[in-house]
């Protein structure tokens, strides 16, 4: 399951095992270890991939299912509507994603 996961969460993503690798620091060999040979990873690098994807631990290694998850990182809390909108957001294709996320970024500017 945690090979499925985090294959998943790359390709949604659109990052590369060699750019997460350099990110977080885990060796480029190693992820391919997990997604090709079924090698499981230490906890400490579950823990790095989590924080960097921002899921929890269960998530990635199929203990629970995404809807049930919202992940709180550097101390923040999330109101009501803030986890509405990431969960409405989660049940959009991947091009009304894009187009959610260009609307964000020209509300911002």
């Amino acid at each position: 399951m945690f090979a499925e996961n985090f294959k998943k969460y790359l390709e949604e993503n659109k990052i590369s095992v060699s750019s997460l690798a350099k990110e977080i620091g885990i060796p480029q060999s190693t992820m391919s270890n997990w997604l090709n040979r079924g090698s499981k990873p230490r906890i400490e690098d579950v823990v790095k991939i989590c924080d960097y994807f921002c899921i929890s631990v269960d998530y990635l290694i199929g203990r629970e299912s995404e809807e049930s998850i919202i992940v709180i990182n550097d101390n923040k809390t999330y109101t009501a509507e803030e986890k509405n909108l990431i969960n409405m957001y989660r049940q959009l294709n991947s091009k009304k994603k894009d187009a959610v996320i260009d609307f964000i970024k020209w509300q911002l500017s």
